[in-house]
């Protein structure tokens, strides 16, 4: 019994290292090529996902969305890759900064904009979605074909 459990082992290992080498031949329904439009349908609708963002100035009264857009037009030049957005809930004007997908990816710019913003705190709330890489032009699509097969391979493009 030790024996025959012993040959059945050493032909599994012989018949799993023999594989082809480095390619996959996928063969795919077409029902995923439907689910793949209606994903991107999805997407166009609704761009939004749950998230974090960071609440930096809130005001009411006459001269608050003045106020705002000069603390929006300052954090901009300080900051210019965090977005901005400056929203109207009555009676007050809030800027909030920052698309975070996670909290710990807020905690990390709260930490540094709390020592100038000291009212600063993060916030739940519907964030824009991060780019699509099919839909950015850093990454190039790529088709080869080997054996009649077509590979389609996803390259960064850094200039």
């Amino acid at each position: 019994m030790k024996y025959l459990f012993f040959i059945l082992i050493c032909f599994l290992a012989v018949r799993s290292y023999s594989q082809n080498e480095g390619y996959l031949i996928l063969e795919q329904d077409q029902r995923i090529d439907r689910l793949i439009e209606k994903q991107k349908e999805i997407y166009m609708a609704d761009s939004t996902i749950d998230g974090y963002r960071i609440q930096i100035f809130m005001e009411s009264g006459n001269d608050a969305v003045e106020h705002a857009n000069q603390v929006m037009e300052e954090f901009k030049l300080q900051y210019p890759e965090i977005a901005v957005y400056l929203i109207f809930g009555q009676p007050y004007y809030r800027l909030r900064v920052g698309d975070f997908r996670t909290r710990l990816q807020a905690e990390k710019i709260f930490l540094e904009l709390n020592k100038k913003y000291k009212n600063a705190f993060i916030t739940a709330e519907r964030i824009n979605l991060p780019e699509n890489i099919f839909c950015d032009d850093d990454y190039i699509l790529e088709e080869q074909s080997i054996n009649n097969d077509t590979i389609m391979q996803i390259y960064y493009y850094d200039e």
